[in-house]
């Protein structure tokens, strides 16, 4: 056999949880690690959950994860402006977008992490609702201490961005905010 021919196996293991609510009307938190023990984790702050559920990724997902593995970290903390399944951006449903339970997984999940990256892009500018639930969240994370750990997804021009943007599928740019007031 000749070397060319010859394989060499490259072993991987990844590993998730997602965090329903009972009823699995809510997705609180999508977690993926790809280094084991993971020690470097980054949580990533979107608009609404897609279609992941551990097994089946979106391309949401797997964009995130490829970026974040590509920003030398161990895994990644999934979480949303809004919990609730199938809401996307239907304002009669944005309204029930988020339950009792939604800012304490974030909250409690970004105590593990090493930054918290907000990746909602322009949604937050045009629409009010996902503009408070930000600022809400926002406030919350820093009440709780973890100003120093925020961050923010932006296009080459400092825009902030969605990890479907066609502007930051290949390079992400993070903006760490510094006295971030919830604004942006």
């Amino acid at each position: 056999m000749t070397e060319s021919a010859t394989t060499s196996p490259v072993n991987f293991k990844l590993e998730g949880t997602v965090k329903f609510n009972k009823a699995k009307t809510h997705r609180y938190e999508l977690k993926i690690t790809w280094n084991q023990p993971a020690k470097k984790l980054a949580m990533i702050i979107t608009n609404f959950p897609g279609s992941s559920d551990g097994v089946v990724m979106d391309l949401t997902t797997m964009l995130i994860v490829n970026h974040v593995s590509q920003l030398g970290f161990d895994g990644v903390v999934m979480v949303n402006l809004f919990s609730a399944l199938g809401i996307n951006e239907n304002p009669k449903l944005m309204t029930r977008g988020v339950d009792s339970v939604t800012d304490q997984v974030i909250l409690l999940s970004a105590n593990e992490v090493k930054q918290v990256i907000l990746a909602t892009g322009s949604f937050t500018n045009q629409n009010v609702m996902a503009q408070k639930r930000q600022y809400s969240i926002i406030n919350g994370l820093k009440k709780a201490g973890f100003d120093k750990k925020l961050a923010m997804l932006c296009d080459g021009s400092g825009k902030p961005a969605h990890p479907l943007a066609a502007k930051v599928r290949k390079d992400w740019h993070i903006q760490v905010l510094s006295n971030s007031k919830g604004d942006k």
